[in-house]
């Protein structure tokens, strides 16, 4: 199998069968081509038999291990996943990966080599949501559970054009580009927005309700079998499927920067307030790391053993930060926008959606930087 995503990185997958290629198919078969020249290759990834076990290798912390051959990845049933870090020195990734190897982790690690591989040409992936409102490009970034995803759905509800739910590609040029995979949908995502469960298989969408129900008390269920079946409600959706939109890998100018915070305080009303660019670069390069905190442990450990260094690893927070600061240096105001609950989308569409409304009008990357700072709106 070759992927060619977004005509910059190029995917060779192949070795023993697997499974995998399914569940790559579904997230990046947009990228697929029916060849690859090998000078055009940036990640190669081969299929072996290859597990392992605590008894035959050193645990450091999951998912990192190591043994005579090296430091590895591994799934919690310990199928292996192991990168030839020295390679990169040379440009370009090898890896082997058990067929057995978990799908979705899989997945998360060849993105950690993609994102690599951009770096190296100027872009950095963002763990952010990210859509178009009329025209205007709109990057939300977020820590994990902040509620990204529903305030996305509300956007795309009420006309945004999709761009990310998880990865936004963030060129220095100032533009963004989409990595189209599929929503990554959870019960709560179904149960604030259930017009979706018209899209899904019937089978899904009876466990959806079924949950609703329990959770209103209708069923005599404990609270672990209820939590357990709610874990069962999530299923991986095309955006452009479910919002019947085109999928388009062009790069977009980024118009607008909020980035979303979460407070346990579910009292707490939506607030808005502009931050400084430094702050805004310091805290997607934290969260960028924070997502990528597996592939950094095993770089870590597999320089301790052999003490070889790859520079693209070592400067690979400060080339971020170059990245993102010249991205984002002609955005006017960046802000911070304050969400009391995951399930609070629709008071923050509606605060979001009266400050981008403003910044359209005002013009959001030319105009006066003093006005913009005195915007810090509440709601």
């Amino acid at each position: 199998m070759y992927l060619n995503i977004l005509g910059e990185i190029g995917v060779a997958i192949g070795g023993k069968a697997s499974t995998i290629i399914d569940y790559v198919k579904s997230e990046y078969g947009a990228f697929e081509i029916p060849q690859l020249p090998e000078s055009a290759v940036d990640i190669e990834i081969e299929f072996v038999d290859d597990r392992s076990s605590p008894e035959d290798s050193v645990h450091i912390r999951a998912p990192i291990s190591y043994d005579g051959r090296g430091v590895f990845l591994h799934d919690p049933q310990y199928h292996v996943f192991r990168v030839d870090v020295a390679a990169a020195r040379d440009g370009k990734w090898r890896a082997t990966c058990d067929v057995d190897f978990n799908p979705h982790f899989f997945a998360i690690i060849m993105e950690y080599m993609t994102h690599f591989q951009l770096l190296r040409r100027g872009a950095v992936f963002c763990h952010s949501s990210a859509f178009r409102l009329s025209g205007r490009g709109v990057l939300c970034p977020a820590w994990r559970n902040v509620g990204k995803t529903n305030l996305l759905l509300q956007f795309l509800q009420n006309g945004a054009e999709y761009i990310a739910d998880d990865w936004s590609v963030v060129q220095r040029d100032g533009r963004f580009r989409c990595l189209p995979k599929r929503l990554n949908l959870l019960y709560y995502n179904f149960d604030q927005f259930p017009e979706m469960l018209d899209s899904v298989p019937p089978d899904f969408a009876a466990l959806v309700r079924f949950v609703s129900r329990a959770k209103r008390g209708e069923f005599d269920l404990n609270q672990e079998t209820l939590q357990v079946m709610e874990g069962q409600a999530r299923m991986r959706i095309s955006p452009y499927e479910l919002y019947d939109q085109v999928m388009d890998t062009t790069p977009k100018p980024i118009d607008h920067v909020l980035l979303l915070q979460r407070v346990a305080d579910c009292e707490h009303p939506v607030r808005v307030e502009a931050i400084d660019h430094d702050v805004l670069v310091t805290s997607l390069a934290s969260i960028l790391e924070f997502e990528q905190s597996h592939f950094h442990l095993a770089y870590s450990v597999f320089r301790a053993r052999t003490g070889i260094r790859v520079e693209l690893l070592e400067d690979a927070r400060p080339a971020c930060e170059t990245v993102m600061a010249e991205a984002f240096a002609d955005i006017a105001t960046p802000y911070r926008v304050t969400i009391p609950s995951q399930r609070g989308a629709r008071e923050a569409y509606a605060t979001i959606k009266e400050l981008l409304t403003g910044e359209s009008e005002d013009g959001a990357r030319d105009r006066d930087r003093s006005v913009a700072s005195g915007l810090s709106t509440a709601a």
